[in-house]
């Protein structure tokens, strides 16, 4: 058949995107195109639109020849006396997909990365529908790995399952040596090993220690690295009696700290190594011996949520006033900074920590004053 010229008018076309548009969307859906498609102003304003009745009556005819060749089938109401056939609320069936789409160019739809996982999920995965259906809602983004490539590495899982490894091993042994896939990713985990928790712990958190020759009865959890390297050389007696803790970030918050895998610990070789005083803080941290402990950190939004997430580890845990206190003075004085000026502008307020004293003097300070300090300053 010789193409007419008139099948690649933008009136026709407009009409052809429209239904593909249609049949993409269906299928998107993991469906067929079901109902007939419904002819109006907005799928063929060629038609629908034109000005005048000639130009109605050529894009009806360019339509009845698509008919004919087998493209669509169209169902009309019944005929009225006055009412032409484009009033008779004509109705379309799609019955030839393949010309359709090689007209306008869409050859076949351009399918979503969830739709590539799923479709690789259940091609490439060896397991129960069930599971399928779970793995299917979990998608792996690898840059330059295909989705079956990733589920077939996800189907080698099983044979890790009773090697004691930890989760980064596990990643990197299925995903050519990128160790932190899995991040996060514990459901995915469980759920193909068909367990009610993933089997792999995380990193543990590694915690730097510094026990004081003559002792300690409370813990000190120090926020900088620079604070706690001078704390556990300080003379003056003011940290006297504390076990030091650098606690980094949010990692002295998580919750694994206190399990007998969640934490690796590192005694300073400056401090006590004494077994009794190593076994009295280890015991601390599994929650069989009980101490007082304290958090101090930077005085700004960043460390009074590193504060209320220990407070919820460490029952009682509060915020150190001799280091606090200090800091508080300085910020009344003016002598904070503004938030962007040092890269702190995305902080967010925290509306309690829970430490009546965080609570009523130093976040209120930091909002009276719009201003932040590092612990560093004292």
């Amino acid at each position: 058949m010789t193409e007419p010229l008139w099948l690649r008018t933008p009136g026709i076309l407009q009409l052809l995107n429209f239904i593909v548009d249609k049949l993409d969307a269906a299928d998107a859906q993991g469906k067929a195109l079901a109902r007939r498609i419904k002819l109006d102003g907005k799928s063929f304003p060629a038609l629908f639109k034109a000005n005048f009745e000639e130009e109605r009556e050529q894009q009806w005819a360019f339509l009845e020849q698509m008919i004919a060749w087998g493209w669509f089938d169209m169902k009309l109401e019944r005929a009225q006396p006055g009412l032409a056939p484009y009033e008779r609320n004509p109705r379309l069936t799609v019955q030839n997909e393949t010309e359709i789409r090689r007209v306008t160019g869409r050859p076949e739809r351009i399918k979503s990365a969830s739709e590539l996982w799923r479709a690789a999920v259940y091609s490439c995965l060896a397991a129960e529908e069930a599971v399928k259906e779970a793995v299917s809602r979990l998608k792996i983004d690898i840059p330059v790995r295909s989705p079956e490539e990733i589920v077939g590495q996800l189907g080698q899982l099983a044979s890790l399952a009773n090697e004691p490894l930890l989760l980064r091993e596990v990643s990197a042994r299925l995903f050519w040596g990128q160790s932190k896939v899995l991040d996060g990713r514990q459901q995915l985990v469980a759920i193909l090993l068909q367990q009610e928790e993933c089997p792999f712990p995380e990193m543990p958190v590694q915690l730097q220690v510094f026990l004081p020759q003559d002792g300690f009865s409370g813990v000190l959890f120090i926020e900088n690295q620079a604070t706690f390297e001078q704390a556990t050389r300080d003379g003056s007696g003011r940290y006297a009696s504390l076990a030091l803790v650098f606690a980094s970030g949010f990692k002295g918050g998580a919750k694994r700290l206190r399990s007998p895998t969640g934490a690796s610990v590192y005694f300073a070789a400056h401090g006590t190594l004494d077994e009794k005083l190593t076994a009295k803080f280890l015991g601390w941290l599994r929650a069989s011996v009980k101490l007082r402990s304290w958090f101090w950190g930077d005085l700004d939004y960043s460390g009074m949520r590193i504060l209320a997430a220990l407070r919820d580890v460490f029952d009682g845990l509060s915020a150190w006033e001799p280091g606090y206190q200090p800091m508080l003075e300085r910020l009344h004085n003016g002598e904070g900074h503004a938030p962007d000026e040092a890269g702190k502008g995305k902080q967010t307020s925290i509306e309690s920590t829970g430490c009546s004293y965080a609570d009523e003097q130093l976040l209120a300070g930091i909002r009276s004053s719009g201003c932040f300090l590092d612990q560093e300053v004292v």
